[in-house]
């Protein structure tokens, strides 16, 4: 069943529509409620602790669950402070994590800004790991998803997340119709805040209001073909602060914890409303029978399936639509990484036993980690070169866990999607009982414009975080994002 994630909810403007994209929908439509638990800066004095505490507390007075994003800091500030109150609150639903340090410099994308693919991984290993780890201790529960906190972002980041074993939530990565995508081996799921509750509007009963009846006339309407919706709730200490609390950290200043300032506050008597307003809210999500309210943890678990093994038959259609159309357009079920050590392997496979295998086990390479060769606009391969340059990509992959950029033949470098080209036609060959003949190769032309351009604007747009050094260069962290394009597919629902 196809499925869709999106993120939804009031702006002070108005209720915003949906997306016209439409997918089949289930029985009931799964709601996650979510918060973004961040700030450490202020004063225990100001009981910017107690706002996610009260908000933990009236979603378990209603029965409704939900997800608290945890910045590791703020999970270690509230340990230091001894608000086992608190966490004992939040821990009644599902924790993640929302970055290990925050907005502290350097952010993670400056850390990666100019990291090798490798390096960036094991940094981001080693930095969130801690999150994870102390945020398990301190709530006494295990840390599934982890959320991206404003622009943090670099897709070593999320590679070391699936080797970690969780997910990357608030992605820039996704595929039309499907939020819910696998992208460098990690569970993605698309959206930061496309549609969400505006932080300020609990506070205000006349906003509030109009907002309400809006969602009371028209929700189900708007969720109608959806899979599941993630209702971002809003920043519990920015229902109270009129700025985000971060403002200490806005382009690149690292303030000692003597200089942070505190942000201008409604009065405390706001918060009253504020709890009001969460809990009718809260009221009418679990009134409406079209509706699951679930967490991200549960969401996660439904689209963590992946298909173990690729049969002749899927590879024969996906070689011959590539090259019928001469374009690598995303796939179903399987990335380009795996189609790629697929079609490597059988072709290698074929040599040894005549004939290629009925089916192979999926292998899950990341992309390129460095500039694919581009070649000319065409290439001559001799027949007993093709097993040679199978066998070749199959050792390549299985010594460094990433595809080739190119490979080398007679002195001549043939890129990753010449040799993608070259592996599907041969594959093809085989099958018909012709064997590798001799090949005049065209490479193909890469993943479409418009989704591929969609996704890396938004890699670039995370320089706009007002928290980030202005003059943070992403020009490195947007073209490694283009060489993992051969990673992602859409996720799957169990």
């Amino acid at each position: 069943m196809a499925s869709k994630i999106v993120m939804i909810g009031f702006l002070s403007c108005g209720l915003l529509s949906c997306s016209e994209d439409k997918t089949e929908i289930m029985k009931k439509t799964k709601v996650v409620i979510c918060f973004d638990v961040e700030d450490y800066t202020s004063p225990a004095s100001v009981g910017m602790d107690d706002i996610p505490k009260r908000l933990a507390e009236i979603m378990t007075e209603e029965q409704v669950t939900g997800t608290f994003f945890v910045i590791g800091e703020k999970a270690r500030s509230l340990k230091k402070r001894g608000r086992s109150d608190v966490i004992e609150a939040m821990a009644q639903h599902d924790i993640g994590l929302h970055t290990n340090y925050g907005s502290i410099h350097p952010t993670i994308t400056e850390i990666l800004e100019d990291k090798s693919w490798e390096e960036g991984i094991a940094i981001m290993k080693k930095n969130e790991s801690q999150g994870i780890e102390d945020i398990r201790k301190i709530f006494g529960k295990e840390v599934i998803p982890f959320a991206r906190h404003g622009g943090s972002y670099g897709p070593q980041l999320i590679a070391a997340l699936g080797q970690l074993g969780t997910n990357y939530v608030y992605s820039p990565i996704g595929l039309p119709g499907h939020n819910a995508t696998w992208f460098c081996n990690t569970l993605n799921i698309y959206g930061v805040g496309d549609y969400y509750v505006a932080d300020d509007v609990f506070s205000d009963d006349q906003q509030f209001d109009s907002l309400f009846n809006v969602l009371n006339r028209e929700f189900r309407g708007l969720i109608d073909d959806l899979d599941v919706v993630s209702f971002f709730v809003g920043h519990p200490s920015k229902m109270r602060s009129i700025q985000f609390w971060d403002i200490n950290y806005y382009y690149g200043a690292n303030p000692d914890s003597t200089e942070w300032i505190t942000p201008e506050l409604r009065p405390e008597e706001s918060m009253e409303i504020v709890y009001r307003n969460f809990r009718n809210l809260l009221k009418f999500l679990k009134s409406q029978d079209y509706i699951e309210v679930t967490t991200y943890a549960e969401i996660l678990k439904d689209f963590s399936h992946q298909k173990d093994q690729i049969t002749r038959g899927e590879l024969a259609k996906i070689s011959e639509k590539v090259l019928n159309s001469g374009q690598m357009d995303f796939l179903e079920d399987y990335s380009w990484a795996e189609i790629f050590y697929a079609l490597s392997f059988s072709i290698s496979k074929s040599k040894e036993n005549g004939e290629l295998p009925d089916f192979v086990n999926v292998v899950r390479p990341f992309g390129p980690v460095h500039p694919p060769h581009v070649n000319p606009e065409a290439v001559e391969i001799p027949a007993n070169q093709v097993w040679d340059l199978a066998t070749q990509a199959i050792d390549y992959i299985n010594a460094n866990n990433h595809l080739p950029d190119r490979l080398v033949m007679n002195e001549m470098e043939l890129g990753t999607k010449a040799l993608l080209s070259l592996f599907c036609q041969s594959y093809n060959n085989i099958l018909s009982g012709n064997g590798p003949s001799g090949i005049t190769l065209t490479p193909i032309s890469g993943f479409p414009d418009q989704q591929t351009n969609r996704i890396i604007q938004e890699v670039k747009d995370v320089k706009g975080w007002p928290v980030h050094r202005k003059d943070l260069d992403m020009r490195r962290l947007a073209e490694m994002t283009r060489w993992q394009l051969w990673t992602l597919k859409p996720a799957r629902e169990r």
